[in-house]
């Protein structure tokens, strides 16, 4: 799961990964500082974009590597 921090509902994020990990389910759960709730969307333009979707684009390889 991927969090920003300056995300109004980062809280739900944080919340529901623990949820999902009480339930048994493996979560990698990763916060992004600063980041706001579109960040994802705007690479070139958000800093930690890439970085993120990248590690979105590693954990989805590893995944189905599997």
């Amino acid at each position: 799961m991927v969090v920003p921090t300056q995300d109004a509902v980062a809280d739900h994020g944080r919340r529901y990964a623990e949820r999902l990990r009480e339930a048994g389910t493996s979560v990698r759960l990763s916060e992004y500082p600063e980041a706001e709730h579109v960040f994802l969307t705007l690479p070139g333009v958000e800093p930690q974009a890439e970085a993120a979707q990248a590690g979105i684009l590693a954990f989805l390889r590893a995944s189905l590597a599997k």
